[in-house]
């Protein structure tokens, strides 16, 4: 290995060294087989040397991911509360409670009922992502009906791409539990529903779970009037008439007319935003951040209702409020729910209005105050957990930070970001200050 040294071989030689003499065996992929010359830089290979260095690296990160979800898969089963332990991954992890559901389902359905699936992760063959795709559709079978299908699959992860996986997967569970395949479709289809998903950059993504044979006609409408109107108007791409055509449709009120959205939403701008003083980007409660111009064609809309909110010009916090009875006055739930514009959960970016307010400190005739305060918004889901023994929520009424201790003694913490920077002049002048 000395002579492949980058210090004692000029890089054209060791280019010209590897592409004659190593290429025809460093390029075989075979997940086994670690990168046999870690010590030479990237810059230094030839393309097909980088190649088989991504595919050797892609090998070793499946193999830890075994290791990782079997220890996922032991700590979720010694977690004394089990209906908490996603939350608890989640904080650790920094990731969504439903990402975290999802590691913890795949990591024991890994451990128990898909041990080939397991043995192909800690071989190299195929990573979580993969695994996933395999565990989905066998999620509902029993644990030896699972395994039938892990032990067919076995034969076919090969080479496959996820999409591939998944189709293969689905084959061989019809195969193996046919009636059941059946009743899971009649049920799939009663569970329909919609759900956002926030993409940034003033977008999100509208999901629809629906029966096949309605989102291909409903699809089938849409792209035929997109093309229609692109054959019309070349001004759009198609893609684009396709989106507009979705919104007016599901925008139509009962009379047949497109109609503006009526939903209520939370916008946070800054008022020289509002005035066109300055472009500073505004805030969106649930979906993150979205361009000055976007925030004032919302704000100036027909269906728009402005509300004041007074911030503190030292430190941009909304200035809070204080109450004496158990349930907030609904201007002091509009307080709260403005301030923390999401729940407070670290991990949970569901709006704060469709949140629960939750006194931090209990609430009794002597205990904590119903006041902006003490006051937090947290969805049920969190609302719940912070009853539940070995959890603790905690609030600084300074600034307003919460810290959450869960049972493994971690702590996490959580605040409100301010709605605009400190302001030394609040007076607009030629350079706006900052929001």
């Amino acid at each position: 290995m000395s002579s492949h040294s980058s210090e004692s071989v000029p890089e054209q030689m060791l280019v010209d060294v590897l592409a004659a003499e190593e290429m025809s065996v460093y390029c075989v992929y075979e997940p086994g087989l670690v990168d046999p010359f870690p010590e030479i830089p990237a810059r230094v290979l030839a393309r097909r040397g980088l190649l088989r260095r991504i595919q050797s690296t892609q090998a070793e990160i499946c193999r830890l991911q075994a290791m990782q979800y079997e220890a996922v898969a032991e700590f979720a089963g010694k977690a004394e509360d089990r209906s908490v332990v996603a939350r608890e991954l989640a904080l650790a992890l920094a990731v969504s409670p439903r990402a975290a559901e999802n590691q913890i389902g795949l990591a024991e359905a890994l451990v128990t009922r898909l041990p080939e699936t397991l043995k192909a992760m800690r071989r190299g063959e195929i990573d979580a992502y993969k695994a996933s795709k395999i565990h989905e559709p066998a999620a509902a079978l029993t644990d030896e009906q699972a395994r039938e299908v892990d032990a067919i699959m076995a034969g076919r992860i090969g080479r496959k791409d996820p999409s591939g996986l998944r189709r293969s997967t689905a084959l061989a569970v019809a195969r193996v539990d046919p009636d059941g395949y059946a009743r899971r479709c009649a049920r799939r289809r009663a569970r329909r529903g919609i759900e956002l998903v926030p993409q940034g950059e003033g977008m999100v993504r509208l999901c629809a779970d629906i029966p096949v044979e309605v989102g291909a006609a409903a699809y089938a409408r849409i792209d035929a009037e997109a093309h229609r109107r692109r054959r019309a108007d070349m001004s759009k791409t198609v893609e684009q008439y396709k989106a507009d055509v979705f919104a007016e449709l599901l925008l139509k009120d009962t009379s047949g007319l497109t109609v503006g959205p009526k939903a209520e939403v939370f916008i946070y701008m800054d008022v020289y935003t509002w005035l066109n003083l300055n472009t500073k980007p505004a805030e969106m409660a649930g979906q993150g951040i979205i361009p000055a111009w976007l925030a004032n064609e919302i704000a100036n809309g027909t269906n728009t209702t402005l509300r004041r909110l007074i911030t503190d010009p030292d430190d941009g916090q909304i200035i809070s409020v204080g109450r004496r009875s158990y349930r907030p006055p609904t201007a002091l739930a509009r307080l709260a729910y403005a301030r923390d514009r999401e729940c407070r959960s670290p991990v949970c970016h569901r709006p704060a209005q469709v949140c629960e307010l939750d006194h931090v400190e209990a609430w009794d005739a002597d205990g904590g105050e119903t006041s902006c305060d003490n006051l937090a918004s947290f969805c049920a889901k969190d609302h719940h957990i912070k009853d539940l023994p070995g959890w603790s929520y905690t609030m600084d009424k300074d600034t307003g930070e919460i810290t959450i201790t869960t049972p493994t003694d971690d702590q996490y913490t959580s605040k409100p970001e301010p709605l605009h920077e400190p302001r030394n002049n609040p007076l607009p002048d030629e350079d706006p200050p900052p929001f």
